[in-house]
C-alpha cells in the first residue's frame, strides 16, 4: 500500500514539473522529438538513440526547405546514438558527441525494441516517471526492428519524424484497430499491477521501393516483459471491452449473395460488470454501438425496417466476434488485458482478495457473457442504393 501511494505522488509530481524549471535559451539545449530505445550488441547495456529538432532546418532557414532536404539543406533533425548501462547514463553519455544538452520535455514518442521488451522495461518507465523532463503524454511503441532504424524513416507529411508517428497514434479513431498508451497509461499498470499492459506495435516496410512506417498490432506485457500481441481484429476486440471504440467500419457479408456493407461506427460505449454471487464468477460486458450505413455492394434495399434489424444483427454478431478473439489471445498469453481484476479489486474487494493469489490461472478458465446492442441510426444521403438513382 505504501508503494502504491509513492507511486501516485511520483504521477503527481511528474505532472506539475514536466515543463521547464527555468527559463533557457534555445540556442543551448538539444530539443529531442523521439527516443529509440535498442539493446548494445553486448546484450547488456543499452543503445539509445535520440531524433534532436534542428530549429532553423525546420524554420526553413539557413538555406534549408523545411522539408526534409534538397538542394544540400540539412535535415531538419539528427539522429543521435549513445550507449550506456541504464538510459539515464546513454544521456548523460550523449554529451561526448552534442554541443548541447538533451531536452527531453518536448519528447513525442519512446520506441522500444521488442528485444528489450523481452528482457524488461520496468527500468525505462521508472526513469522516465521519475526524471522532471519527459512529459506524461508520450507515447510509447514497440518495434521488431531497430528502434534507432524507425526514427530514421522519414515521414511524407511532416518534417520530423518522430511528430509524424505521434500523429499516427492520435488518429487511430478512424479505425479503432490500434490503442495508443502513454507514459502515463503505462505507469498506471505497474502501481495497479492488475492489468496487464499494450502498447502500438510499429515496424518498418516497404512500399514501391521506399521506406514507410506501419502500426500494426498490439504489444502484450505481463508486468514489465513482452508477452506477445493481437492483431488488428483482437485490438479492437479489446477495445470495445475497454469502451475506446471511436470509430471505424465494420465491413458484413451477407449471406444469401456475398455483397458487401460498410458500418460506420458512430458512438461506442462498453461495460464491464460481475456476477459474484455465483461460483465460478462470471464477467458481463455490455457493449453499445449507434451507427451508420455507410455503403453496400448489392442491388437490394437494405433501407426498411426488416433489413436494418438484420444488419443489426448481423453488426452485433460481428462485435461479439472481435471480442472473443481478444477474449482468447488474452487467455492464451494468461494477460488480463481488460481490466477484470481492477473491477473486481475497486467493486467487490473481499471476491479480489478470495482471488487475487491465483488471478492468472482463474482467468484463463474466466466465463466471460458478452452482450452487444446494436442501432443502425443514420443511412446516409440516400435510402436507395446509389446504383438505382437513374431508375
Amino acid at each position: 500500500m505504501k508503494k502504491k501511494w509513492l507511486w501516485w505522488c511520483l504521477l503527481l509530481l511528474t505532472g506539475l514539473s514536466s515543463g521547464c524549471w527555468d527559463q533557457r535559451e534555445l540556442e543551448r539545449l538539444a530539443i529531442v522529438s523521439g527516443i529509440g530505445i535498442d539493446l548494445h550488441p553486448d546484450g547488456e547495456n543499452y543503445q539509445v538513440s535520440f531524433q534532436i529538432i534542428r530549429p532553423d532546418d525546420v524554420l526553413g532557414g539557413r538555406g534549408g526547405t523545411g522539408g526534409g532536404g534538397g538542394g544540400g539543406a540539412n535535415k531538419p533533425f539528427w539522429t543521435l546514438k549513445a550507449e550506456g548501462k541504464t538510459v539515464f547514463d546513454a544521456i548523460r553519455n550523449a554529451t561526448f558527441e552534442s554541443s548541447r544538452r538533451l531536452f527531453l520535455s518536448h519528447n513525442e514518442v519512446v520506441i522500444i525494441n521488442e528485444e528489450v521488451a523481452k528482457k524488461g522495461i520496468f527500468p525505462i518507465i521508472e526513469f522516465l516517471m521519475r526524471d522532471a523532463e519527459p512529459r506524461l503524454s508520450e507515447w510509447l511503441l514497440v518495434t521488431p526492428d531497430q528502434a534507432e532504424k524507425v526514427l530514421q524513416v522519414e515521414s511524407k507529411l511532416e518534417k520530423v519524424p518522430a511528430a509524424g508517428i505521434a500523429h499516427q497514434l492520435q488518429t487511430y479513431h478512424a479505425t479503432s484497430k490500434v490503442r495508443a498508451v502513454s507514459l502515463y497509461d503505462f505507469a498506471n499498470h505497474f502501481v495497479q499491477k492488475k492489468t496487464a499492459g499494450t502498447m502500438p506495435v510499429i515496424r518498418i516496410v516497404e512500399t514501391d521501393g521506399e521506406k514507410i512506417l506501419k502500426l500494426e498490432k498490439t504489444a502484450v506485457f505481463k508486468e514489465d516483459k513482452l508477452a506477445g500481441d493481437l492483431d488488428y481484429r483482437e485490438t479492437r476486440g479489446l477495445l470495445w471491452v475497454l469502451g475506446e471504440v471511436r470509430g471505424g467500419i465494420i465491413v458484413l457479408e451477407l449471406p444469401d449473395d456475398g455483397a458487401t456493407v460498410s458500418i460506420e461506427i458512430s458512438e461506442a460505449t462498453g461495460k464491464i460488470s460481475a456476477v459474484v454471487k455465483e461460483r465460478p464468477l462470471k464477467m458481463q460486458v455490455e457493449i453499445d454501438l449507434e451507427a451508420i450505413l455507410g455503403g453496400q455492394s448489392t442491388e437490394q434495399n437494405l433501407v426498411t425496417p426488416e433489413k436494418t434489424n438484420f444488419l443489426e444483427k448481423l453488426t452485433a454478431e460481428a462485435i461479439t466476434g472481435e471480442v472473443e478473439a481478444a477474449l482468447s489471445k488474452a487467455r492464451q498469453l494468461g494477460a488480463d488485458i481488460f481490466g477484470f481484476a481492477e473491477h473486481l479489486h475497486r467493486y467487490h474487494p473481499q471476491v479480489w482478495k478470495e482471488l487475487q493469489k491465483e488471478w492468472e490461472s482463474y482467468f484463463r478458465q474466466l466465463d466471460v457473457t458478452i452482450k452487444v446492442k446494436v442501432l443502425i441510426a443514420e443511412v446516409g444521403l440516400t435510402r436507395r442504393p446509389a446504383i438505382l438513382f437513374g431508375e
